[in-house]
């Protein structure tokens, strides 16, 4: 039986007869999912505009856009699929809890929000999301990225995210290793630690280049040696940024289930990511934990470009979970 499923969404989410369409691939991702086999409705911020990434509207079910003052409406039969706690969903939450007694549902934790809030607004923000946290999950269930989410009880389940279809697993082609190219693509945002390891490469003194792709705006670097590329939105494009890097980094402060693990993997790329969040590396091959400090990423790129080829030979032996196996395992959370 279809069910009636309500996101609720703090995305820009563009709605027509033949598209939706999102700045995030991973909310795309979602509704694919979840669009397979119920009927879709939709709370989210409102944009007349094509976004980033895309899907085909027709693939799938009904789907129904309601304004924000829609809470009026009766969601007995609906179950609620919240995508991150964020003020604008609580408030929606909050307003449809006014109308309706009973409401059921999930939250999607796609990060660590306890930690992305201290990083940005410190105690006061930790305090804000932890309160805004203890209020969506006394009315939904967790679904979470990750077992290493702060606040997390017994009674969630475990669902992890992927975006990587067969296409990544096709052409792959060697790296370069005349000298480390190093690869960051994500936000270009302090709580991502951008910012750091750009002033940590400041003071290395060897041969090296590194990429950072995901500006809104295009920025130039005093270092010749760091490149700054924009957001990019084609699969294609962002599979050849890993081919032409050696070894990618990610030197985030926070991170629940990271996709950029899975696609550096998949392009048989060595992954370096910092303390902070060591548990990326789970039972991975092929990912190297470090000290945010010079001397050990030097030591950590230097040990990768040696041992290049045995690394590559590991990495191989990994199973990378794909876009089909998350879609279905969302999908079966509402048979």
């Amino acid at each position: 039986m279809n069910k009636k499923i309500l996101i609720l969404s703090n995305d820009k989410i563009f709605i027509n007869n033949d598209k939706i369409s999102s700045d995030y691939n991973d909310t795309i991702n979602i509704i694919e999912g979840l669009a397979k086999k119920n009927h879709l409705s939709f709370i989210c911020k409102n944009t007349k505009k094509i976004r980033n990434f895309v899907t085909i509207k027709k693939k799938y079910r009904k789907f129904k856009r309601k304004n924000f003052f829609s809470f009026k409406d009766n969601f007995k039969n609906y179950k609620i699929f919240m995508i991150s706690i964020t003020p604008f969903n609580l408030f929606a939450l909050i307003l449809i809890k006014i109308f309706n007694r009973k409401i059921r549902g999930f939250v999607y934790l796609r990060s660590d929000g306890h930690k992305e809030y201290f990083y940005k607004y410190g105690l006061i923000g930790r305090f804000f999301y932890e309160l805004m946290f203890k209020i969506v999950t006394n009315f939904l269930e967790i679904l979470a990225v990750s077992r290493h989410l702060s606040g997390l009880k017994e009674n969630y389940t475990l669902i992890k995210p992927s975006e990587i279809e067969n296409k990544w697993f096709l052409k792959r082609k060697k790296a370069d290793l005349r000298k480390p190219k190093l690869l960051y693509l994500g936000r270009y945002k302090k709580e991502k630690g951008v910012f750091s390891l750009t002033n940590i490469l400041d003071s290395i003194n060897f041969n090296f280049e590194l990429n950072i792709v995901g500006l809104k705006k295009k920025i130039t670097s005093a270092n010749g040696k760091v490149k700054f590329f924009n957001e990019v939105n084609s699969t294609k494009k962002i599979i050849s940024f890993y081919d032409k890097c050696n070894i990618f980094v990610l030197p985030s402060y926070t991170e629940g289930a990271p996709k950029v693990i899975s696609e550096s993997l998949a392009r048989y790329r060595p992954i370096i990511v910092f303390e902070e969040i060591k548990h990326v590396k789970e039972n991975f091959k092929g990912i190297f934990v470090c000290r945010r400090q010079t001397k050990d990423l030097t030591n950590k790129i230097r040990y990768i470009m040696k041992n290049y080829k045995y690394i590559i030979k590991e990495i191989k032996k990994n199973k990378i979970h794909t876009k089909k196996q998350f879609q279905n395992k969302l999908s079966k959370i509402f048979q």
